[in-house]
C-alpha cells in the first residue's frame, strides 16, 4: 500500500487569477508607438478619400497642383484688380454702398448684359448721374474711370471677374473687345457716360 502511494504523481496546483505589472519602460514605449502611429495616420490618411494619394495629404493640396484654366487665371487676375481699384466703393461682396453711391454689381443687369460693351464703357470712362440697378435708382454722382489707367488686358480681366463673382455667371471679356470699344469711343475723350447714353449702345453678345 505504501509502495503504491509513493508511485503516485503529485497533482498540479489549481490555477489562480492575478495581475502582472508591465515594466514602466515597456509601457512608455507602447505609448510612444501608439502616439506616433496615430499622428502618422492623421496626417497621411487624406480623409480616407479615394482621390488622395501619396505624397499628398488632402484634396486641397492636390487641387493646388492642378493646372488652372485660362478662365480661372483671368478671374484670379481680375480679383486682384477689383480689390485694388473697385472694392472700396462696390464692396468686397459686390453688394454696393448707399453711402458711396455705388450700386451693386452682384446680380446687376448692367454687369450680366448679353454683351460687355456697356460695362466696358463704364469702366473706361466712368459714370455720371442716376442709374437704375435691380429696380432701385442710384444717384452715383460720378464714378471714377478706373479703366483709364489700365491696359486692355487688365480691363478685360477685372470685368471678367465682376461677371463671374458673387453668383454672377457670364462669359469672358477679351482684350480685343476692350480695344474695339476704346477705338470706337476714342473721340469721346474722358467724358463719363450716363445711363441713358449707355442704353443706346447695342450689345454684341458674348
Amino acid at each position: 500500500m505504501s509502495q503504491s502511494t509513493d508511485n503516485m504523481l503529485p497533482e498540479n496546483a489549481e490555477p489562480t487569477t492575478g495581475s502582472v505589472t508591465m515594466p514602466l519602460g515597456l509601457t512608455i514605449v507602447f505609448a510612444l508607438v501608439t502616439y506616433v502611429g496615430c499622428n502618422i495616420t492623421d496626417s497621411a490618411d487624406g480623409g480616407f478619400s479615394a482621390l488622395v494619394y501619396a505624397p499628398y495629404t488632402d484634396e486641397a493640396e492636390i487641387s493646388a497642383t492642378q493646372a488652372k484654366t485660362p478662365k480661372e487665371l483671368q478671374i484670379e487676375r481680375g480679383a486682384a484688380l477689383y480689390k485694388q481699384n473697385c472694392s472700396n466703393c462696390h464692396q468686397p461682396s459686390g453688394g454696393g454702398s448707399q453711402g458711396q453711391g455705388a450700386p451693386p454689381l452682384a446680380g446687376s443687369e448692367w454687369v450680366l448684359a448679353e454683351g460687355p460693351e456697356r460695362i466696358i464703357r463704364i469702366v473706361n470712362n466712368g459714370l455720371t448721374g442716376p442709374i437704375e440697378v435691380l429696380g432701385q435708382t442710384w444717384s452715383s454722382g460720378a464714378m471714377t474711370p478706373v479703366g483709364a489707367a489700365m491696359s486692355d488686358k487688365q480691363v478685360a480681366d477685372v470685368i471678367t471677374y465682376i461677371r463671374n463673382a458673387w453668383g454672377n455667371a457670364a462669359g469672358l471679356v477679351t482684350p480685343e473687345q476692350v480695344k474695339a470699344v476704346r477705338e470706337e469711343t476714342a473721340g469721346r475723350g474722358t467724358k463719363a457716360w450716363t445711363a441713358d447714353e449707355l442704353l443706346q449702345v447695342e450689345l454684341g453678345g458674348e
